[in-house]
């Protein structure tokens, strides 16, 4: 089975044009985010639009206008397109914890639209802040995943420096709750793998019967082509090879791009690395089982 663990919405995606795209590239299920609750959401061709100029600081949002309506509006919009294809799309809220009701919005979103897990994109804030321990306490009591942004931030205004994965260390904290940092937080790549290292430390550390490493690295590029081999490479090598998911950073609508990232990654994996074909079904579709909590 092969999941792509990483694909974005606009806001006007079609069920038939997705799935047609998913079985051109031999993709059997897709988590997709809903749009960003920004009020060009559905009117641009762009996963994030265009910033205007300014500086933005701490806890200043990056686009103006966005509000809890566009944030309801965007999970509606992502649970249609679930409760259309419920066995190929798995819908995530990309949520926006900064909103004063993130956290009803959430559990609207998993308990009454079914959606499945989290998307956050830390711009301007820290995953350390302490606002933000509510938004992670109710994960871990839905049984919930959050994929987070990590690494260089493109599209946001300058936020890249809080999406570094140091800054995720804070989840340690809340060991219930299953997370993925995305795009092998390129260019942190090592300080990416060495921080789930710390995690895989962790399971001897915190008291309790959990058995299994909390956190996993979403390797959707973000690393460019001449990166990757090295990145696939010290994740395998460091005994990760049991958290790291496979992901396009593909737009709902163009899904038969993925087949390139497939062969490429199989490629890389196989003929250059010499990973197992076990390994590479892990890596392909069974990691992300765990992950999604399907297995």
């Amino acid at each position: 089975m092969i999941i792509d663990c990483h694909v974005h919405s606009l806001g006007v995606e079609k069920v038939d044009v997705i799935l047609k795209g998913m079985d051109k590239a031999g993709i059997d299920r897709a988590v997709i985010f809903s749009p960003y609750p920004s009020p060009y959401m559905g009117l641009e061709e762009r996963i994030i639009p265009r910033t205007a100029p300014g500086v933005t600081r701490y806890l200043e949002f990056s686009y103006p206008n966005v509000t809890s309506e566009k944030q309801m509006e965007a999970v509606e919009f992502i649970a249609r397109l679930q409760k259309e294809a419920p066995d190929r799309i798995i819908g995530f809220v990309w949520l926006e914890p900064r909103l004063k009701d993130a956290v009803q919005i959430l559990e609207k979103a998993i308990t009454s639209r079914e959606l499945k897990g989290i998307k956050m994109i830390p711009d301007h804030w820290y995953p350390y802040d302490e606002f933000m321990y509510p938004v992670y306490k109710k994960a871990e009591e839905l049984n919930i995943p959050i994929l987070f942004h990590s690494g260089i931030l493109y599209g946001f205004k300058d936020s890249s420096r809080f999406c570094r994965p140091v800054n995720y260390e804070v989840l340690l904290s809340f060991p219930n709750l299953r997370f993925a940092l995305a795009h092998v937080s390129w260019p942190w790549v090592d300080e990416c793998i060495a921080v789930w290292g710390r995690f895989r430390a962790s399971l001897e550390e915190i008291e309790g019967e959990r058995k299994e490493v909390q956190m996993f690295i979403d390797a959707t590029p973000g690393t460019p082509l001449i990166y990757r081999k090295d990145a696939l490479q010290k994740i395998m090598a460091f005994g990760a090879e049991n958290n790291v998911l496979f992901g396009t950073d593909c737009t709902a609508g163009r899904l038969e791009y993925g087949k390139y990232h497939i062969e490429r990654d199989v490629a890389i994996l196989r003929q250059v690395i010499g990973v197992s074909k076990e390994t590479v079904d892990k890596f392909l579709g069974g990691n992300a089982l765990r992950f999604l909590g399907l297995k």
